[in-house]
């Protein structure tokens, strides 16, 4: 089931969330967006009143506080290191859980189904041997891409302390001008700005979005869209006809 977004922060709220859930909900995955975090505590509360396994979709999240914390400090979340993220080691990312069975089941899914890997062999030596436990695949990060992912980590502070500083200055220059940034949460968090968002809405701004981007491009300044809705992608527009999300496709 695909959920609206709040049409200001182009988050999923607690409410739609709820209103949503049905008798087959098996997880709801919320995603914290451009760097900003989603209201987890508020999501996570309806997770455990139904039952249902919370899943944070955190890629763009990766030095996101939300009310004091990291993002992925409790629960499970997965985060992204893809190469246009805040830190990178050129594709991979982390899946984190407070939830150690789960760890356990996905340290074996992630290595064709191993009951032990290449540092359990190194810590323990030869027992146990190493023996498929269950079918699995191969998503584990070359050591190559791991030392890169743990340099970049050192320097994640930094970097986004950074995009804070660049965010503000875009911030104001944008204050007098028709263009609009996405509304920040309400609750208390600390921004990663993995991306700056402005909507552009013609008849306020007195230009299209296209022919925003095509000046900005002839100045030197690279945009793009973040992004075109799921729900308008081929396979999803063929599975679900009917399905109508007003913010989303707004935005």
């Amino acid at each position: 089931v695909m959920v609206d977004v709040d049409r200001d922060t182009l988050m999923v709220t607690p409410e739609a969330i709820e209103s949503a859930i049905t008798p087959r909900t098996k997880a709801i995955i919320p995603v914290h967006y451009a760097g900003a975090p989603a209201d987890i505590d508020a999501i996570r509360a309806i997770g455990e009143r139904y039952g249902i396994a919370v899943i944070e979709d955190a890629a763009h999240a990766v030095g996101t506080y939300y009310k004091g914390r990291h993002i992925g400090a409790k629960g499970t979340a997965i985060f992204s290191f893809h190469a246009i993220k805040n830190i990178t080691c050129a594709e991979g990312g982390l899946i984190v859980t407070d939830n150690e069975n789960l760890a356990r089941q996905l340290r074996m899914l992630k290595f064709h189904g191993l009951g032990v890997d290449a540092y359990d062999r190194q810590t323990w030596g030869r027992a146990p041997q190493a023996e498929v436990l269950t079918p699995g695949y191969k998503y584990n990060l070359t050591d190559i891409n791991a030392a890169i992912a743990l340099t970049q980590l050192v320097k994640l502070e930094h970097l986004n302390t950074r995009r804070r500083e660049i965010a503000q200055q875009y911030q104001q220059a944008l204050a007098a001008l028709p263009f609009q940034p996405l509304s920040l949460p309400a609750w208390p968090h600390v921004h990663a700005w993995h991306l700056f968002i402005i909507r552009v809405d013609e008849q306020r701004c007195g230009i299209s979005r296209d022919a925003l981007m095509e000046a900005l491009k002839e100045r030197g300044i690279g945009t793009g869209l973040h992004f075109r809705a799921a729900h308008t992608q081929k396979y999803y527009r063929e599975r679900f006809p009917t399905l109508s999300l007003p913010n989303t496709e707004w935005n």
